[in-house]
């Protein structure tokens, strides 16, 4: 059994897919109404997203130049993986 995630766009192909589950060659797990790869994701509770921003503006912050030489270091290191 493998498990994938696949965002389908058309109806025609979603209705291939829902046949293939009725026939058992399938499970579809989870279906979300939301259209957005930027919302992807189960969606959050009211409580969990004000827990989520607690959390945030709890934890360290970080110098955005701090960040940027950061990154800048790890890309120079994933550059020089690729070659």
């Amino acid at each position: 059994m493998r498990t994938i995630t696949i965002e389908v766009k058309d109806s025609h192909a979603l209705k291939t897919l829902k046949t293939l589950e009725e026939k058992q060659f399938i499970s579809i797990i989870e279906t979300s109404e939301i259209d957005s790869p930027a919302l992807s994701g189960k969606p959050l509770s009211q409580s969990e997203f004000n827990n989520w921003i607690l959390e945030s503006e709890l934890s360290p912050t970080v110098a955005l130049s701090d960040a940027k030489e950061k990154w800048a270091n790890k890309r120079k290191q994933l550059q020089g993986l690729m070659k």
